[in-house]
């Protein structure tokens, strides 16, 4: 889940850029060599950039190769939180605060695609210039860990979840008695506000945010 701190060293914002850029163009993530010749680094300088990402928690490799499978706030391994570009481009968040922050991020036009956690009934948003101009369940709920759960690259935020309502994210907790005392629960719409401006943080952070789409600034 998204934190609106990024204490990041310029070396790891630019590669951080660089494989972001990639995925969303190629729709998978880049091996080092494709890495090396546009950030002008070596082989042993990128590998140490991607060890460095990995331990702030920012990306994951696959065991025992330098193949990227995650890279915040994205995941090259389908989950349920589909964000689908206006381009057509298909990307995958690693939870739910992700997903309705990536379009942000991006500064793009994108289409959202989830489900309830509780009753797995599909639940999708529509997010144009920096607002939410659509919700399939005017009552989606968010709810998430009072506490970060680490390692989030790898764990993909498991407890971080759409509901489409009140009373599903409610029965979803009582169930999960682990859970009770140690939710935020707060409506998409509510929520939004707080998760734009963090994302959009991050994405100026990154220098990622594609012009041509102007988010409000309310």
């Amino acid at each position: 889940m998204m934190e609106c701190e990024c204490e990041l060293k310029p070396r790891e914002i630019r590669i951080l850029r660089q494989i972001l850029r990639f995925v969303v163009k190629h729709s998978r993530s880049p091996t080092v060599k494709e890495l090396q010749l546009p950030l002008n680094r070596s082989e042993e300088e990128i590998i140490h950039a991607l060890d460095e990402l990995e331990k702030k928690d920012l990306l994951l490799r696959k065991k025992g190769t330098q193949e990227i499978i995650s890279v915040y706030p994205l995941s090259l391994r389908p989950t349920q939180h589909q964000i689908i570009l206006e381009d057509g481009t298909r990307l995958f968040a690693m939870c739910a605060v992700d997903a309705l922050g990536m379009p942000v991020m991006f500064n793009k036009n994108a289409k959202i695609v989830s489900q309830c956690k509780e009753c797995k009934q599909e639940v999708a948003f529509e997010i144009k210039s920096g607002e939410i101009t659509f919700l399939s369940h005017p009552s989606a709920t968010i709810c998430s860990p009072k506490t970060r759960v680490y390692p989030a690259a790898e764990t993909c935020c498991p407890l971080v979840n759409f509901f489409c309502s009140e009373k599903h994210a409610d029965e979803w907790i009582d169930r999960n008695s682990r859970l009770r005392g140690n939710v935020n629960k707060v409506s998409v719409k509510q929520g939004f506000s707080k998760i734009r401006e963090c994302w959009r943080q991050y994405g100026e952070t990154l220098s990622i945010r594609q012009s041509g789409v102007g988010p409000s600034n309310g």
